[in-house]
């Protein structure tokens, strides 16, 4: 297990310096099928992270019939992100990555169909984080195409997800002293995207908006996410993780139709 969040850490590392690296100055106008496309791709590591959480959620009796609905919607979702970069993404690279992806993702599919065990999350968060990686490797490549604005695809849901995760992995009994390591990393990591976000000078009042929501939510939950050994608050945390998902990609959208309107 140690080797297995040895190369989690070192996934997040270089998730955090490609985020640092996307970062652009004034905005200007966008590809705006470019920045869909590269949405895509990081849209699919948030999927996937989001199904392992949900089966840490499921698997141990907490919010299950939410945690369910949303793992099959999640499912359904990555399949058809899948389906989108595999229609538009032509270059050799790219192409092995996403067989790479499409071979990982039949592994879950198949421990999905068997009875929870800590071994099979362990197994699922592991093959989730190689599938996040190789999204962001395609996202990366996307980006050189781009000449605009980033700041709404520096892998903010991904975080989201990813940290509520790390919080159900320790309560479910995956107490490696990474899971704790890698929980305060990617915490700070998210905190300093939230900043960046509020600050953003190209936010329009409505982006402003939905980033004093986020703030909001944030506030609530990262303190748990620090004392993740207490472990005792997963609804909240659950249910805020959710929140502040669904009003990243608004933030997204919002950018976009700024972006379009610049053009």
């Amino acid at each position: 297990m140690k080797k297995v969040w040895k190369k989690i850490t070192a996934g997040v590392a270089v998730a955090a310096f490609t985020s640092l690296s996307l970062q652009a100055a004034a905005p200007k106008a966008a590809d705006v099928e470019t920045m869909k496309l590269i949405g895509t791709a990081m849209s699919s590591r948030t999927m996937i992270q989001m199904v392992a959480k949900d089966y840490l959620y499921t698997g141990n009796d907490v919010a299950t019939s939410k945690a369910e609905k949303e793992m099959q919607e999640a499912l359904k979702k990555f399949n058809a992100k899948l389906e989108i970069l595999n229609r538009s993404l032509n270059d050799p690279k790219s192409k092995n990555l996403l067989l790479f992806i499409e071979s990982n993702m039949e592994e879950i599919t198949d421990l999905l169909k068997e009875p929870y065990s800590l071994d099979n999350a362990q197994e699922i968060i592991d093959l989730a984080e190689a599938i996040s990686e190789g999204g962001l490797s395609i996202a990366t490549r996307i980006r050189k195409k781009l000449k605009g604005d980033m700041e709404a695809y520096k892998g903010q849901r991904y975080y989201t997800e990813q940290v509520a995760k790390y919080y159900m992995a320790y309560r479910a009994g995956i107490k490696d002293k990474n899971t704790v390591k890698n929980m305060n990393k990617t915490v700070k990591i998210l905190d300093g995207l939230i900043r960046e976000m509020q600050a953003n000078p190209a936010n329009t009042p409505e982006m402003n908006r939905i980033m004093n929501r986020i703030g909001k939510h944030w506030k609530i939950v990262q303190q748990f996410y620090l004392n993740i050994k207490d472990g005792d608050l997963p609804l909240i945390v659950y249910s805020t993780a959710r929140k502040m998902e669904k009003n990243f990609l608004k933030y997204a959208k919002a950018l976009i139709k700024s972006s379009s309107s610049k053009k």
